[in-house]
């Protein structure tokens, strides 16, 4: 978590007020108000107190009284020695503390210590008797850092695995940077970090399966690792290129290809799968594929049975992955009919569409990221397979401008449009960041691994 979101988590607590975020920088600034609250509070019920043990004199109950008064003198005790501790807080010079990211050191005064020389165990949180207490206790810098409520338990927690996954955020190199920057443009838009690969968080693991959910549909890692590999080895762009092909065709054949998808998406809406649909499929499929379109043809029956091995050859898996979207989205047939509009209208889009293998790999590496803030998949496993991918997306590409370009003309597609201008605004915010990846880090720099 960033410092920024951090002072937020604590909104709403007891620590509310205790913790602040100024130009970057986490401050913790001890707790007089809360000092004064509890010299207040003890005062009042101490001679609250005192009082019901003056009535119960009066009324002659000896015994209570005794017992009552003497609890309220303890109580005024209290009181004054929490004024004490007020004004000393008060009076103090102490500087506060100080988490600073940027350079990557917790400091109090002229002591700091940095966030390498730190471990879990140096962030203890400690239950008292009213309170739980988050401690620093390094051998260099031992003190409070904020206080919470008995009844905040879990909110004590998460920010202590905030500030943790705060503390124990390392560096990317340059290598790392470039392939964070490959799938920057999704990863801004939904609001993932590009300063890490991920800090494995409970805030990081409720994002990672949010989207993993929606729109993957998965929930394991038995479902992710199949979707990256479908990404890297067939992924849209076979479609893209074939869609394509459709728009660049007679309008008479394309009116006849959207005439027969909506018959057939219709059919299929109403479970009306007797012979003619299988008549009407494969008339639809020969108009999809063109003059091959009689291989494709004759592959139809063995996919319909789900017959093994119906799907090994290329074109049995390019034509399986039209099937599975036409039989599984309801949406398909009208995203289908949009793209080949677009296709059609815009012919400098359709020259480029063989050019759109970063819109599938950009997801790909975007999963790899998922998986691991999920926790489901190591930090170096990803970075040993996102690598192959980036040099792939670099010899394929001329620059940062380029793969947005592609980037942006593939997801347009792939959508229809839908939330387009938020990965527009992305992109935007990528290029003029004089802090992202795509400043920071030359396009042409040799992707070799530079990590341990």
């Amino acid at each position: 978590m960033e410092p920024e979101a951090l002072a937020k988590a604590v909104a709403g607590s007891l620590a509310e007020g205790d913790v602040r975020a100024v130009d970057g920088v986490l401050r913790f600034r001890g707790a007089p108000l809360r000092l004064a609250v509890w010299t207040v509070a003890s005062g009042l019920l101490g001679v609250l107190v005192l009082l019901v043990g003056g009535l119960l004199a009066l009324l002659g109950l000896e015994g209570p009284a005794t017992v009552t008064l003497a609890s309220g003198t303890v109580m005024l005790g209290l009181a004054v020695v929490l004024l004490v501790a007020l004004v000393a807080v008060a009076v103090s010079t102490r500087p506060e503390v100080e988490v600073r990211p940027a350079a990557r050191e917790v400091a109090r005064g002229p002591v700091a210590v940095p966030f390498a020389d730190l471990r879990p165990e140096h962030l203890v949180l400690r239950k008292g008797l009213i309170s739980y207490r988050l401690r620093l206790d390094h051998p260099a810098l031992r003190v409070d850092l904020v206080e919470f409520g008995e009844q905040e338990a879990a909110c004590a927690e998460r920010f202590r695995q905030g500030l943790w996954a705060l503390l124990s955020r390392r560096e990317l190199t340059p290598v790392q940077r470039w392939i964070i920057g490959a799938a920057a443009p999704g990863a801004v838009a939904n609001g993932l970090p590009l300063d890490r690969l991920g800090a494995a968080s409970e805030a990081d693991r409720d994002t990672a399966h949010r989207l993993l959910r929606e729109p993957w549909d998965i929930d394991d890692l038995d479902q992710l690792l199949p979707a990256v590999n479908w990404l890297v080895q067939d992924g849209h762009r076979a479609g893209f290129v074939q869609d394509a092909d459709l728009a660049d065709r007679a309008e008479a054949e394309r009116e006849e290809y959207g005439r027969l998808l909506r018959e057939v998406d219709g059919m299929i809406a109403h479970e009306r799968m007797e012979p003619p649909f299988v008549e009407r499929l494969v008339a639809l499929v020969r108009v999809r594929y063109g003059v091959v379109g009689e291989v494709y043809a004759k592959l139809v029956p063995s996919l319909l049975r789900d017959e093994p091995g119906a799907d090994a050859s290329p074109e049995g898996a390019e034509l399986a992955a039209f099937l599975h979207g036409l039989f599984n989205d309801r949406d398909h047939a009208a995203e289908e009919l949009h793209r080949l509009k677009l296709l059609a209208d815009d012919p400098a889009l359709r020259a480029n569409v063989g050019r759109f293998l970063i819109w599938d790999y950009s997801r790909a590496l975007l999963l790899y990221r998922l998986g691991h803030l999920a926790g489901w998949l190591t930090e170096q496993y990803c970075w040993d397979r996102m690598l192959p991918l980036a040099l792939d997306i670099q010899r394929r590409y001329t620059s940062w401008q380029d793969l947005a370009t592609c980037y942006l003309q593939g997801r347009l597609l792939w959508s229809g449009g839908a939330s387009q201008a938020d990965h527009e605004k992305a992109v935007a915010h990528l290029a003029a960041d004089p802090y992202g990846p795509w400043t920071l880090t030359p396009w042409d720099l040799t992707l070799k691994r530079d990590w341990p």
